[in-house]
């Protein structure tokens, strides 16, 4: 490269005016600029040979990341702005870690309830057994299987005071 090819300020502002009346996003015009710039440099250290017209090389490479920039647009259209109120659907870390603290702590204490009570309450919360099935089946009165599955709750929620946390998190 030669002393008269390196005003590097001066091809930078004529490609920004070239394209300032091609682009009306400031950030796009600086963006092929810099990218346009990224390749040349990139041509210049493979090849050891000097561009003859170095702002007609610019130029041919900026009109063509510009016309990739436009087919691009095309092909994948966006649809407008995206809102900052976007809820990402994934939990965050502190809620996946919250979730897990809750189920470890509630997990211990099942496995620390009476048997009986344990086998009750899971029938019933996760098999969505009926009370009244559940008594028929285990030969108890309607009465017994509800008052195991209020004291496996206050079971659980015992346990999860003791850590500070509640049983359920407002809001749900």
């Amino acid at each position: 490269m030669n002393a008269e090819n390196s005003n590097w300020r001066g091809h930078r502002v004529e490609l920004l005016k070239y394209l300032g009346r091609r682009v009306d996003d400031a950030a796009l015009r600086e963006d092929i600029v810099q990218e346009a710039f990224a390749r040349l440099f990139t041509y210049q250290a493979r090849r050891d040979g000097v561009i003859n017209n170095l702002p007609a090389y610019l130029r041919r490479i900026t009109i063509n990341l510009l016309r990739d920039h436009q087919r691009a647009a095309r092909r994948f259209p966006i649809a407008g702005e995206v809102p900052e109120t976007l809820a990402c659907p994934v939990p965050s870390v502190e809620s996946a870690l919250d979730f897990r603290q809750r189920v470890e702590i509630l997990v211990a204490a099942l496995d620390r309830m009476p048997p009986l009570r344990r086998e009750i309450f899971l029938r019933n919360r996760f098999d969505e057994q009926p009370a009244s099935d559940i008594a028929e089946e285990l030969e108890m009165s309607r009465a017994a299987v509800d008052k195991h599955i209020v004291r496996a709750l206050a079971d659980l929620r015992g346990r999860l005071e003791k850590h500070g946390l509640a049983l359920w998190r407002k809001g749900r």
